[in-house]
């Protein structure tokens, strides 16, 4: 059984999806690289390009050692009976591929997380330097404010309420 980590190290993101190369499954499930793609194109209706995506030349230009085609969860899913020599290796690949997709998953959400946090920070860090921080009011001072600021309902209470501290 392929374990969440070697999975996990093979995986790539394309085209917001985690996907597992061509080269990867081919070897996960001990078959050739020539022999998996010829299973892709011998059933196009079964393997649409939402699931098992055949890589742009500009694509295969930003990775590394690109492959050919890259397998969605769902794509290596579709495997299933068209290999039936190798499925239990696809059968316990699948639960590996799901627990990588979601590390990878989280570990990007955490940085998101992260990186806003950071930003919040920095905010933090400039307003209590006395810079002054992005979309704060530069003319609000802190402390009390003058009787010409009070809003003009308070004023007029003020003004009718005795110095005694009895109300009228």
């Amino acid at each position: 059984m392929a374990a969440p980590v070697e999975i996990l190290s093979r995986l790539l993101w394309i085209r917001d999806a985690a996907t597992l190369p061509d080269q990867a499954l081919a070897d996960q499930l001990g078959l050739e690289l020539k022999a998996l793609a010829a299973l892709v194109n011998a059933h196009p209706e079964r393997f649409p390009e939402t699931l098992v995506f055949h890589l742009t030349a500009e694509e295969r230009q930003r990775i590394p050692d690109a492959p050919v085609m890259a397998f969605t969860e769902a794509g290596a899913a579709l495997l299933t009976g068209l290999v039936p020599d190798h499925e239990p290796a696809l059968l316990a690949l699948l639960p590996a591929f799901a627990e990588a997709r979601h590390l990878l998953t989280a570990q990007a959400e955490l940085s998101i997380r992260v990186q806003s946090l950071e930003q919040k920070l920095d905010m933090v860090i400039k307003v209590l330097q006395g810079e002054e921080a992005e979309g704060a009011s530069k003319d609000r001072s802190i402390g009390f404010i003058s009787e010409v600021e009070l809003p003009r309902g308070l004023k007029a209470r003020q003004r009718n309420t005795p110095k005694d501290g009895s109300h009228p």
